[in-house]
């Protein structure tokens, strides 16, 4: 079974990760899968916009903690840490508006792909949060710098260092999602943002993106080694291992 469905519905693209039994929870598999399909979209001319959510009752829980308990070396660790830099990069990069539509759980690295999209809009019933620190690991430096460039630096080291859960109240007040609507008007106020979205040009859409982009980008450039290189890091330390199977028993 295919790990992200891939659906065209007008001038939309739809990625949709497929693990619902897993709340989505992001594997290498469904890493390269999801980058073969942003390649697949950024390709096709009829594709104007792309909308990234989740199959099931979670937008993505984040990185799968079985995936963590199998990198046995730094190498291994690190080749993963830059598997998820990358795709989140692919996403912010993209081409074409591109909007995330939490219809759940979206946690961790998870999130860190919805704040990677242009637009947010989030559920009413959903909850956003990075609890990596509670694991004794650390985000991705995309998941780091799109939020503090989404909300400031006090904010995005207290989200950080807590690793509290955030309503889709707190999320719209604090600034990481733009718009909330109720589970059942999801579909709908999706379709009035693809509306509004492309009632502007495609090249002015596109240069548009890369003008806001440019500098977080290239500060994501600079920093994803560094950030890779941590992350292998205490991937092979017994606090990590520890913390991996005790997460969410308490």
């Amino acid at each position: 079974m295919k790990k992200i469905i891939y659906r065209l519905d007008g001038p939309a693209a739809y990625l949709i990760f497929n693990r619902p039994d897993k709340w989505n929870a992001m594997d290498a598999e469904m890493l390269e899968e999801m980058q073969a399909t942003l390649d697949r979209a950024a390709r096709d001319n009829k594709v104007r916009m792309l909308v990234i959510t989740g199959k099931g009752k979670s937008f993505s829980s984040g990185v799968d903690l079985k995936a963590l308990q199998t990198l046995d070396s730094v190498e291994q660790a690190k080749a993963f840490a830059l598997l998820l830099e990358n795709t989140a990069e692919r996403i912010f990069q993209f081409p074409k508006p591109t909007l995330a539509v939490i219809n759940g759980l979206a946690l961790g690295g998870g999130f860190g792909m919805a704040t990677a999209a242009d637009i947010r809009l989030m559920s009413t019933t959903s909850q956003v949060g990075y609890p990596a620190v509670k694991l004794g690991a650390i985000l991705p430096v995309g998941c780091t710098l799109l939020l503090e460039s989404l909300v400031g630096r006090a904010r995005a080291m207290d989200l950080l260092l807590t690793g509290r859960k955030l309503d889709a109240y707190q999320a719209l007040e604090t600034g990481l999602v733009h718009y909330t609507a109720p589970p059942e008007e999801l579909e709908k106020r999706t379709g009035e943002i693809i509306n509004s979205v492309l009632e502007g040009g495609d090249t002015a859409l596109r240069l548009t993106k890369q003008t806001v982009n440019y500098r977080t980008g290239m500060l994501m450039q600079a920093a994803k080694l560094y950030a890779a290189d941590n992350f292998a890091f205490l991937s092979q330390t017994v606090d990590w291992e520890q913390r991996l199977k005790n997460f969410g028993k308490d």
